[in-house]
């Protein structure tokens, strides 16, 4: 008797420790989720940048501001796990914020500069390919069955 207890016991143990190891799989649904939610914190820190600054140095202090919510938002994602198949598409999503947030922060850096003073002068926006990049990740995730935005033009 002591014997089957002992064994049912050990293997309970074997079964409870398989059960924790964490080899199940990320579902698609949840990295959907961690998906839009970056997109949506990415599209709004994009958003406040644009959202009526009250003058040049409000746009460029918005401007960092925002790079550095970006850049905490892709690293929140990158310490995602992503499901089987699917890492690149979160690799690549993750350095196109990243590359976003640098943009935005140098750009910013740049118009501080005494020679670029005049730069944003008549400009009706800026462009950078990182926001494209993005874009083309979530594009290829929805041609996959992803219910993922683009990001927003701001």
């Amino acid at each position: 008797m002591r014997r089957l207890i002992s064994l049912i016991l050990a293997l309970g143990a074997v079964t409870i420790a398989a059960g924790c190891s964490g080899s199940e799989s990320v579902s698609q649904g949840d990295f959907e989720r961690d998906v839009a939610t970056a997109r949506d914190e990415v599209d709004a820190a994009l958003a406040h940048i644009t959202d009526s600054p009250s003058g040049r140095e409000e746009l460029l202090e918005r401007m960092d501001a925002s790079a550095a919510q970006i850049d905490r938002t892709a690293q929140e994602l990158d310490s995602r796990e992503a499901p089987e198949g699917f890492a690149d598409e979160q690799d690549r999503l993750v350095k196109g914020m990243r590359q976003l947030a640098v943009d935005l922060s140098e750009t910013a850096a740049q118009i501080r500069q005494p020679d670029f003073e005049g730069l944003l002068e008549g400009t009706q926006g800026l462009s950078f390919q990182s926001w494209v990049d993005v874009n083309t990740v979530l594009g290829e995730l929805r041609e996959q069955g992803f219910n993922v935005d683009p990001l927003g033009r701001h």
